[in-house]
């Protein structure tokens, strides 16, 4: 098997790519083999493995030596692991990755290019559509992995947030028709895939945190684009860079009620848990209380519909709540940091508000 991750040892690389995996082997193979074959190759790619017991990191180590692995001995979370790998780049720029993403041979090569020319490109987002895996083809494809369908439909064209402060994905579930091939500011990129400046990324940093650790998954995306934002940086679409999505838990991009509430029954209790907690620490720690006011029609309508389904439909989630009291304290030091260190008008934020 081809392995050029050694190239870049003796130096640093421009970009370093970092994947969590849990449980991964059947998405790594073809997610480590759109790397090898980047036409940007000033990379190197460190893996932080949250205790996987499915063979992910043998397979790892036999078949890409060259890879750095750090091993967590349990599951620590996407926040947590990420920021280790963070910690150890000295690249300008850190590619997070997921597992299941396949990019296009030219991703890199264009989103290192724009980020060279845009000084304040905090992140760097490209076109991502769906993928979906087939039948298993043992005897063609490595540990019996499953047969790749690349599609044109869309999983994300950046991130999307409404005056209700609801977050989506621009143009999830479309047909890619060209509608999203302009290059572009958006509110934030998909955690996904997502190119970071590592300068902005030590910039928003609150003590020694990147992603809010205190999120474990799910929304810590938004809430570092938030962030981001909130400290002068801009959050670029690149759609010239294109990669595929295997979406394991997909999102809605429906704004009807019953259409979110369809799809919130078919996720996992855990998920629907970090969702609904996540969603409001996010909000404490970023809102600026001038929006609020502006907005707040939306927002409480938006929160009110939340609350009524909780109850009826969801009443597990009312623990989540107690969570969320718990996790207050330190939301509300982080959003101290976050006020302080702000650089940009309740007005210049507010434009993003759709």
């Amino acid at each position: 098997m081809t392995d050029i991750f050694n190239e870049n040892q003796k130096k640093v690389p421009e970009v370093s790519v970092i994947i969590v995996t849990w449980n991964s082997m059947r998405y790594i193979f073809d997610c480590f083999e759109s790397l090898i074959h980047q036409t940007f190759r000033d990379f190197s790619v460190t893996v932080i493995d949250n205790g996987s017991y499915d063979g992910t990191v043998e397979f790892i180590r036999t078949h890409y030596p060259n890879i750095y692995i750090l091993q967590n001995f349990k599951n620590l979370g996407f926040s947590r692991a990420y920021n280790q790998g963070i910690r150890l780049s000295s690249s300008p720029y850190v590619l997070v990755m997921n597992d299941d993403v396949v990019l296009n041979e030219n991703f890199l090569f264009e989103l290192v290019g724009f980020a060279r020319m845009h000084v304040k490109a905090g992140s760097l987002g490209g076109k991502m559509l769906k993928l979906y895996t087939g039948e298993i083809n043992v005897s063609e494809r490595a540990g019996g992995l499953k047969e790749l369908i690349k599609t044109d439909k869309i999983d994300s064209a950046g991130l999307k947030i409404y005056k209700s402060r609801r977050v989506i994905n621009r143009g999830e579930h479309q047909q890619d028709v060209g509608q999203f091939d302009r290059t572009e500011e958006v509110f934030g990129i998909s955690g996904a895939c997502v190119l970071f400046r590592k300068e902005a990324l030590e910039d928003i940093k609150i003590k020694d945190e990147y992603f809010d650790q205190d999120f474990f998954a799910y929304k810590e995306d938004i809430d570092i684009a938030w962030r981001l934002r909130l400290y002068g940086w801009e959050n670029y679409y690149v759609p010239a860079a294109v990669g595929y999505h295997h979406r394991r838990l997909g999102g809605s991009a429906k704004s009807d009620s019953w259409a979110l509430a369809r799809h919130r029954q078919k996720l996992p209790r855990l998920l629907r848990h970090y969702s609904f907690r996540n969603h409001h620490l996010m909000l404490v720690k970023n809102l600026l209380l001038v929006n609020v006011f502006r907005h707040l029609i939306y927002i409480g309508w938006y929160e009110i519909k939340l609350l009524c389904y909780v109850i009826f439909f969801e009443p597990f989630l009312i623990k989540s709540l107690l969570s969320f009291f718990r996790q207050l304290p330190n939301a509300l030091l982080k959003r101290n940091v976050i006020m302080g260190h702000r650089k940009i008008s309740p007005q210049q934020i507010r434009i993003w508000f759709k």
